[in-house]
């Protein structure tokens, strides 16, 4: 008996040693039932929406690394900056079209144009252009969630070039929200001259000459003003943000096209691999557009063979690719059975983002096992996938990919146009999967830094503060709720 109380003694000790040493390893260890632990205020909560906003929303949060420019900002802002630009509107259609610019490009008006700014005194075309412009005024009745969510780019396109003013809104909301790191998804509309050097040179299925004849004709020059560009950008964000916005850390993920014939896409792609090659702002390149749409299908083995190639070029530049943004509504399960897999051995892709057609991978399991054991983390999109695919959040894979232990990302995709944000999609994470603990709610926060493309140094001090904070949230949030001076002076310990 005494050897056994030893024993326990001893076994505190080690504890509480451990909990002294290393902060936050032991947040919610030894439960009181007048101090609960975290994890057991959480599941308390997790049924009420209103209670989990507000702890999700106060919560330190890493990142939000899968969302796109174009998509973040909410149309009520879209407005407000087009408007004090000066841009006009088809009022039929929603089009923005800039004058100053000449974009769209040979936009031909179905009527006349009228300033964007008189929708502050016509409340029809203010409720029109938000409509229009995002998920709001779907009705699911005459077209699918995938057709109308596509066809909003277009519509504001125009805008992007005021891409700074953009970028401080979303430093100003992620700061609202308590997140520290953004992963911009943007890239440059292509101007008249990188049509013509497409245009003039010719297909190569070499595709290391294709790349030099592209650079050569003027494409080079084109990327070294796009990284001049995208700088000019960051640095309006800065001045255009508030104190709390400028203290994000901001860094961006360049984008290419995958829905265009196989010379286009590889401009762009070459665009992204040289651009983000140049940039100390750009981290990584992704594939984004339409997977479903026909040149997205026909050409994506050729896709990922091009990634490949531009991989061994450019070897430091990380790889994020959106695929597996699939289901059988939109193409044949045999269109499905490969998509993830391929991103990985061929693309190399050291995330996927979607990644929620992985039940129709014809080799589903060695995926998964691949990329927990190579821990290549899914960047998860759940209202972005209710919306445009129309997956039930209660039926998402995540848990399929949680159950493989494949590491998981949440994040938010284009939140102005899906009317969302990240303190939402870890609310809708909660309540409709209630077999996700909070303990996994943490290590998904934690992932957003953790396999983010930050330089390591960078990440391993952004992941020790956010660890940090994490805890000092919990111990706080535990004081607030046990209410008892037991467990306040036991956490003030």
């Amino acid at each position: 008996m005494i050897l056994a109380q030893q024993s326990t003694r001893d076994l505190l000790l080690l504890i509480i040693c451990l909990c002294t040493l290393v902060p936050g390893l032991c947040y919610g260890t030894i439960p009181d039932p007048q101090c609960p632990d975290i994890s057991s205020y959480f599941d308390s909560i997790r049924s009420d929406r209103d209670e989990l906003t507000t702890f999700f929303n106060d919560m330190p949060k890493g990142g939000d690394i899968h969302i796109h420019l174009s998509g973040a900002i909410p149309p009520e802002k879209l407005i407000a900056i087009a408007a004090r630009h000066d841009l006009l509107v088809d009022p039929a259609t929603g089009q923005l079209v800039d004058q100053a610019t000449d974009q769209p490009y040979n936009y031909t008006p179905s009527g006349p144009l009228v300033p964007v700014a008189s929708a502050y005194t016509n409340v029809t075309l203010f409720t029109h252009l938000v409509s229009k412009w995002s998920m709001a005024g779907f009705s699911y009745e005459n077209e699918t969630g995938h057709d109308w969510f596509f066809s909003t780019f277009d519509l504001i396109d125009p805008v992007t070039y005021y891409d700074g003013e953009l970028i401080a809104d979303i430093r100003d909301q992620a700061a609202s929200e308590n997140i520290r790191y953004l992963e911009l998804m943007t890239s440059q509309t292509n101007s008249d001259n990188v049509r013509q050097i497409v245009s003039q040179v010719p297909w190569n299925d070499n595709l290391s000459l294709l790349r030099e004849n592209l650079l050569h004709a003027g494409l080079g020059d084109i990327c070294k003003q796009k990284v001049l560009t995208l700088a000019t950008y960051d640095q309006v964000s800065r001045e255009h943000a508030t104190a709390e916005g400028r203290n994000v850390t901001v860094r961006y993920t360049y984008e290419a096209l995958r829905f265009y014939p196989l010379k286009e896409v590889f401009c762009d792609l070459l665009q992204a691999f040289e651009v983000a090659n140049q940039s100390p702002l750009i981290e990584g390149v992704t594939l984004v557009g339409d997977e479903a749409d026909k040149y997205s299908l026909q050409d994506y083995d050729k896709h990922m063979n091009m990634v490949a190639f531009l991989h061994s070029v450019y070897p430091d530049v990380g790889i994020t690719l959106h695929t597996g943004e699939l289901t059988p509504e939109l193409v044949s399960p045999v269109g499905m059975q490969d998509h993830i897999s391929q991103a990985i051995s061929t693309g190399n892709a050291s995330r996927i983002g979607h990644g929620v057609s992985i039940r129709y991978e014809k080799d589903g399991d060695e995926v998964l096992e691949k990329m927990a054991a190579s821990h290549i983390p899914v960047e998860i999109l759940l209202t972005s996938n209710l919306q445009i695919l129309g997956i039930d959040t209660k039926d998402h894979p995540v848990s399929y990919y949680l159950d493989h232990d494949v590491p998981v990302i949440l994040a938010t995709d284009d939140p102005g146009v899906e009317r969302t944000n990240l303190t939402q999609e870890f609310v809708n994470l909660t309540m409709n999967k209630p077999h996700i603990s909070y303990e996994q709610i943490r290590e998904i926060n934690l992932n957003s830094i953790r396999y983010s493309f930050l330089p390591e140094a960078e990440k391993d001090r952004m992941l020790a503060e956010l660890n940090e904070s994490l805890y000092q949230y919990e111990r706080t949030v535990q004081a607030e709720v046990a209410g008892s001076p037991v467990c306040e002076a036991a956490l003030a310990a």
